[in-house]
């Protein structure tokens, strides 16, 4: 559902740092054409295969990113948070999203017209350096998650993705999470029944502590350990 313009980009506090290489009338002209939108939980913000009209700003909450294969099964390739800009590499090719984002959490999120951003990366040299790096590092995350999946075992790929959640998505340690255990499935690359086994073996072996929606990792050095052992 929309919501109003409480920020203006000039003035927000909640603005990825990339608009930070904007002119004054550049950031005012994407003012202008931005919608701040507020998504439940649950709720989608694009589908795969989709037409792109749009990139997104998440400002608060959290957004799971997701390729959908032929067979039903989900491959979770990243998340956004605040205050992180989803670029989607198929306004650029054919106008399609390549993979669905859903809200994690209650969500709001500015989308800017996916043809404001394309112009400014045309005539703005440093935006378009800070566009460019930031692709490149999710596609160089999105390579050594590839990597990880397909050359490590089940423990590893478990281990990988509780590091991950800690260190890098919610950046604490014991973290609270509204993922289910299908979204720790569809991480780790592996079926629900076989996250919730490998789960109950790290908990049983003093590696995690499980209460509800709260993750405590209780040995990380062990976990890292397997980590790197895959």
């Amino acid at each position: 559902m929309p919501n109003s313009n409480l920020n203006g980009c000039l003035n927000c506090r909640e603005r990825s740092e990339i608009f930070s290489t904007l002119h004054h009338n550049e950031l005012i002209h994407v003012d202008m054409c931005r919608v701040r939108m507020h998504y439940g939980v649950g709720e989608m913000i694009f589908k795969q295969g989709s037409p792109c009209y749009d990139f997104v700003c998440v400002t608060s909450g959290l957004v799971k990113l997701y390729v959908e294969s032929g067979n039903d099964r989900k491959l979770i390739i990243g998340f956004a948070k605040p205050v992180d800009y989803i670029f989607v590499p198929g306004a650029y090719v054919d106008k399609r999203h390549h993979f669905s984002a859903m809200a994690c959490e209650e969500t709001t999120a500015c989308l800017v017209e996916a043809e404001v951003i394309q112009s400014l990366v045309k005539t703005n040299p440093e935006f378009s350096y800070q566009s460019i790096s930031k692709i490149s590092a999710q596609a160089i995350n999105l390579f050594e998650q590839l990597t990880n999946l397909t050359h490590k075992q089940m423990p590893g790929r478990m281990a990988d993705m509780l590091i991950y959640l800690s260190h890098k998505v919610y950046e604490s340690n014991p973290f609270f999470t509204h993922l289910t255990r299908q979204d720790f499935a569809d991480l780790s690359g592996m079926t629900k029944e076989s996250a919730i086994r490998v789960l109950k073996v790290f908990k049983d072996d003093g590696l995690v502590k499980i209460d509800g929606d709260l993750i405590h990792i209780l040995d990380m050095p062990r976990l890292e350990n397997i980590s790197r052992n895959g």
